[in-house]
């Protein structure tokens, strides 16, 4: 269950981008806050509290204590922007939340039990085809990650969305019959037949093609005598 973490915001002015450059040369990380109880708030916080705060157990789906120029928030860190080569943080956007009041995550889903399962043992291998689950839960009550038990399944089975159980006050948003899970067989990876022609096999073509055209010609010499 989501655990909050603090984060302290300064405002700023939203002066586009060469305050952004500035903000990052000094570790701060530009980003903005809004929602129910709060209008659009340019803000940024420090590089290296916002990191912490984004890996916990929960990821993404942290509640953060946003302390924005004294008032305190609870929030989600939403749009996060990152560098697409340094992967650092370029801006994010924090959405504040009631605690009253459902919000919409993404789960993580851990499968549990694999080596268990009978088909595992019979040589098949357990195929994971969702990896988070979309829910909506009130805030404090977010679920770091749910656990599917697969130790049951056989070769052949397929585990869908209306086979995991969720905690109370968790309710799926995803179609039932979604996969999560099958167990199959892995295809063997078979040698393409050949057209191709061994040397011995050639030597034998030619030696059934001399045969040929030497009884040809016997039989066309038996012609002319005839």
């Amino acid at each position: 269950m989501s655990k909050q973490v603090s984060l302290a915001a300064r405002p700023r002015a939203g002066g586009g981008k060469s305050e952004a450059r500035s903000l990052r040369r000094i570790g701060r990380v530009p980003a903005v806050a809004y929602g129910r109880d709060l209008e659009p708030t340019p803000i940024s916080v420090d590089e290296r509290e916002l990191y912490h705060a984004l890996h916990t157990d929960a990821g993404l789906n942290a509640i953060l204590r946003l302390d924005v120029d004294g008032a305190m928030h609870l929030a989600l860190a939403r749009q996060v922007q990152r560098h697409p080569v340094r992967r650092e943080v370029l801006h994010v956007d924090f959405v504040t939340v009631s605690r009253n009041v459902t919000v919409s995550v993404d789960v993580p889903l851990h499968l549990e039990g694999v080596e268990d399962a009978p088909g595992v043992a019979e040589g098949g291998v357990v195929s994971q085809e969702l990896y988070t689950l979309a829910v909506d839960v009130l805030p404090l009550e977010v679920p770091d990650s749910i656990s599917v038990d697969v130790s049951g399944m056989n070769v052949g089975d397929t585990l869908r969305v209306s086979d995991v159980r969720v905690p109370s006050g968790v309710e799926v948003t995803v179609e039932a019959d979604t996969t999560v899970a099958t167990l199959l067989v892995p295809q063997l990876d078979l040698p393409e037949p050949t057209d191709a022609v061994t040397g011995e096999d050639a030597d034998q073509a030619a030696g059934a093609t001399a045969e040929e055209a030497g009884s040809a010609e016997g039989d066309a010499d038996a012609a002319g005598e005839e």
